[in-house]
């Protein structure tokens, strides 16, 4: 697992997720005239019995603090450890008898759609994302606010998308390119271990990508519409993919 970071988590939901999930955190701040609804009380009560620290500090103390918002009463400090190799996230998923299932993320630019697809990812039950290494971490506070706190449940890995493809089909996990002139993906097989490659939001999944996918596949539209946005693109085809595995 990689070096140990703090992320400032901003939103009550994504803070009561993850405590819940028993993440750590170093420490809680709560407004001292913060108003005590039901979360904030759940909160509070999760970070007693697991003997976090929860700091009470002035309004305007804890307002200085947030990036993301000016009126959240309660702010996290969580540790996390979310970025892993492939070959150690491959063992841990064998080792725990799951099916891989692997979304690639192909240069898509905007963290609302990074955000958006890493909640409905946890939601379907996808196992990691790959995408190249970032600048800074994918997970952040702005991810785990957007995504409520999926971005820290979710595997994300960091390397090259070449070589993750390459080593996915070493392990039989087949690699599919999301493409409009890919067949259409109802009537495509997406039981199994596989992988959905995501494109850019303005060009699509790259030229070289598409040379190292074992098979295109596509959502119809109607004329007149190009593409739907990627991460409802994602969400199409990962819900399909769960109604194949169940049916």
């Amino acid at each position: 697992m990689s070096k140990k970071r703090f992320i400032q988590i901003e939103s009550k939901n994504a803070l009561l997720e993850l405590l819940k999930e028993g993440r750590d955190f170093d420490r809680i701040y709560l407004a001292s005239a913060a108003y005590r609804d039901d979360k904030t009380k759940d909160i509070v009560l999760l970070a007693g019995e697991r003997k976090i620290p929860v700091i009470r500090v002035p309004r305007k103390t804890l307002t200085r603090r947030l990036r993301t918002s000016n009126s959240e009463s309660v702010v996290g400090m969580m540790l996390s450890t979310n970025n892993w190799s492939l070959d150690e996230l491959l063992e841990s998923i064998y080792k725990d008898k799951k099916m891989p299932f692997f979304l690639i993320l192909d240069d898509i630019k905007y963290i609302q759609n990074v955000a958006a697809i890493m909640r409905t990812a946890f939601a379907v039950g996808v196992n990691g994302i790959i995408t190249v290494p970032q600048s800074t971490s994918l997970v952040n506070d702005e991810t785990i606010r957007i995504s409520m706190g999926a971005a820290e449940r979710i595997p994300i890995v960091e390397m090259s998308l070449f070589s993750a493809v390459k080593e996915l089909k070493k392990n039989a996990i087949k690699i599919f390119g999301v493409h409009m002139e890919g067949n259409n993906y109802f009537d495509t097989d997406l039981t199994g271990p596989c992988a959905f490659v995501l494109g850019a939001e303005d060009v699509g999944v790259s030229t070289g990508m598409l040379e190292r996918v074992d098979e295109r596949i596509s959502i119809p539209m109607r004329e007149g519409i190009g593409s739907l946005n990627v991460s409802v693109s994602a969400a199409v085809l990962m819900y399909e993919k769960l109604r194949q595995e169940v049916s």
